[in-house]
C-alpha cells in the first residue's frame, strides 16, 4: 500500500523541537473548530427539538446525562489510546504505535456493541431513576432507542480522532468533526419536521441524523488510517491485541471513569432540579449546551496538549513540558475572562434562541451568569486532564474529575438542598461555578508538581533506528 502524505517522523520532529507555544497553537486551533462542530450537533438537536415543544425539550434534558455517560466510554478510551500511542511515537516505536491504534479500535467497537444491548434492556429503569415522569418516556425512547442502536458508530469516530491526533495530525480530525456537524444540521430538519415529503420522525429524526453523520466520518477516518498505514487488521495485530489492550486500559480505564463521573453528577443534579419541575430541567439543559460552547477553547487545548506531552515524555524533553505549563496559565486567564464576559452579558439572549418560553430562557440565563465566574477554573481542570494521562498518571485525571463533579459539584448541590434547605436551582448553579474554581486550582497545583518529575518508567526511548523517520529528541522552549 502506498503511504499517504502523512509523515509520522516529520510530525514527531515538530512536536519535539519546534517552539512550544507554536506547536500547542498548531495542535489546538483546528480542534477549536472541530469541537465547536461536535458541540454544535448537540446544540442543533436542542434547537430543533425545542421547536417541537416544551415537552420534547424537557425529554431531551433527561437524555443528556445518559448520552454523556455513553460518550464517556469513547472519550476515555480515546484519551487512553492517544496517551499510549503518543508516548510510543515519541520513543520512536512506530510499529508498537500501529498495533495500539488497531487494537484500540477493535476493542471499543466490541465494547460499544455490548453496552448498546444492555442499555436497550434497562433504559426505562434508568430514566425513571433520574426522575423522568412516565409521560415523558415515549419521547425519551424515540430519541434514545436510535442512539443505542447506533452506539458503535457514535463511539468509533471519537476514538479514531484521538488516535489520529496522537501522531500530531490535528487538521484532519477537525475536518471530520465539521463534516459531521454539517451533515447533521442539513439532514435534521428534513426528518424531524418531515420537509419536502420526508417522514416526520420528531425526536427520532434528530438521533437518526446524528447516526448518519457519524457513519460518514467513521468511514473517512478508517480510510485515512489505512491510507497512511497506521491501521492494520492482520494475524500480527491479533497476536498483539491483548498486550496492547492492557496498555490502553491502564490509561483508558481511569480516563473512562474520569469522564463517567461527569454524567453521574449530571444525573444527580438533574434529579435535584426535576423536583422543581420540568421547566427547570429544560432551562438547565439549554444553559449547559451554551456553556459547552464557551468551554470549546479549553477542550481544544486539552486535545492539543495530550500528544505534545506524550511525545515529549517519550523522548525525555523535560524543559518543553515546563514551557507548556506557562502557556496553559496564560490561556486560562485570557479565555476565562473573555468567555465569562460573554456568558454574563449575553446569556439571556442566547437562551432565548432555543425556546419561546420566557421561564425556561430565564432559568438558562441565571445558570450562565453564575457559571461565568468559574470559567477560568474549568480551563485549568480540562488541561490538567490532558496532561495527566500522557505524563504517566492516569489515576490523577480520574481523581481531579471525581473531585470536581462528585465531591464538589454534586456534593455541594446536595448539601445546599438537603442540609441548608436552599432551592435546587440556586444550590446547583452555585455548586457548578464553585467546583470549577476549586478543582481547577487543585489540578494546576498537581500538574505543576508533576511536570518537574514525569513518569517514564514504562516507556524508555528506543535506540535511534537507521531510517529517515527517526528523530533525535531535543529540548527546546
Amino acid at each position: 500500500m502506498a503511504r499517504g502524505s502523512f509523515d509520522l517522523g516529520e510530525r514527531r520532529e515538530r512536536l519535539l523541537t519546534a517552539p512550544v507555544a507554536r506547536v500547542l497553537y498548531d495542535l489546538s486551533w483546528p480542534m477549536t473548530l472541530g469541537l465547536f462542530a461536535v458541540i454544535a450537533i448537540n446544540v442543533t438537536d436542542t434547537f430543533y427539538i425545542g421547536r417541537l415543544g416544551s415537552t420534547e425539550l424537557s425529554a431531551i434534558g433527561f437524555c443528556f446525562p445518559v448520552i454523556f455517560g455513553m460518550s464517556a466510554i469513547a472519550i476515555g478510551m480515546g484519551n487512553g489510546g492517544a496517551a499510549v500511542v503518543s508516548r510510543a511515537i515519541g520513543a520512536g516505536r512506530e510499529e508498537q504505535a500501529r498495533a495500539l491504534i488497531s487494537s484500540t479500535l477493535i476493542f471499543v467497537t466490541l465494547f460499544a456493541a455490548a453496552l448498546a444491548v444492555i442499555m436497550l434492556r434497562i433504559s426505562d429503569n434508568v430514566f425513571l431513576a433520574l426522575g423522568a415522569p412516565e409521560d415523558l418516556l415515549p419521547y425519551i425512547n424515540q430519541f434514545m432507542t436510535i442512539w443505542y442502536w447506533g452506539l458503535p458508530l457514535l463511539v468509533a469516530p471519537i476514538v479514531l480522532n484521538g488516535l489520529i491526533r496522537a501522531g500530531g495530525e490535528a487538521k484532519y480530525p477537525s475536518m471530520l468533526m465539521v463534516i459531521a456537524a454539517l451533515i447533521n444540521a442539513v439532514v435534521s430538519p428534513f426528518i424531524i419536521f418531515g420537509l419536502f415529503g420526508f417522514p416526520a420522525l420528531g425526536m427520532a429524526g434528530a438521533a437518526t441524523a446524528t447516526i448518519i453523520a457519524r457513519l460518514v466520518i467513521t468511514a473517512m477516518a478508517i480510510a485515512w488510517l489505512l491510507r497512511n498505514e497506521l491501521l492494520t487488521f492482520s494475524a500480527e495485530t491479533m497476536r498483539r491485541f491483548l498486550p496492547c489492550i492492557g496498555q490502553v486500559l491502564r490509561y483508558g480505564a481511569p480516563a473512562f471513569f474520569a469522564q463517567l463521573v461527569a454524567p453521574i453528577s449530571s444525573a444527580i443534579v438533574t434529579r435535584l432540579l426535576a423536583s422543581a419541575g420540568p421547566e427547570t430541567v429544560a432551562g438547565f439543559a439549554v444553559g449547559a449546551r451554551i456553556e459547552s460552547l464557551a468551554l470549546i477553547p479549553f477542550f481544544a487545548l486539552q486535545t492539543g496538549i495530550t500528544p505534545f506531552v506524550g511525545q515529549n515524555v517519550g523522548a525525555g524533553n523535560d524543559a518543553r513540558l515546563r514551557g507548556a505549563e506557562r502557556n496553559v496559565w496564560i490561556f486560562a486567564g485570557l479565555w476565562g475572562g473573555i468567555g465569562a464576559l460573554i456568558l454574563f452579558c449575553f446569556g439571556g439572549a442566547l437562551g432565548g434562541l432555543f425556546t419561546e418560553q420566557a421561564e425556561i430562557a430565564a432559568i438558562s440565563d441565571a445558570y450562565l451568569e453564575t457559571i461565568a465566574f468559574g470559567l477560568w477554573g474549568a480551563g485549568l481542570l480540562a488541561v490538567g486532564i490532558g496532561i495527566f494521562n500522557p505524563l504517566g498518571y492516569p489515576n490523577l485525571a480520574m481523581a481531579t474529575n471525581v473531585l470536581r463533579y462528585l465531591g464538589l459539584y454534586a456534593g455541594l448541590a446536595l448539601l445546599g438542598v438537603l442540609v441548608l434547605g436552599r432551592e435546587p436551582q440556586e444550590s446547583v448553579f452555585a455548586a457548578a461555578s464553585a467546583s470549577y474554581v476549586i478543582a481547577g486550582l487543585a489540578s494546576a497545583a498537581l500538574f505543576h508538581f508533576l511536570l518537574t518529575r514525569p513518569n517514564r518508567k514504562d516507556l524508555a526511548p528506543a535506540p535511534r533506528p537507521h531510517s529517515n523517520t527517526a528523530v533525535t529528541g531535543r529540548s527546546a522552549s
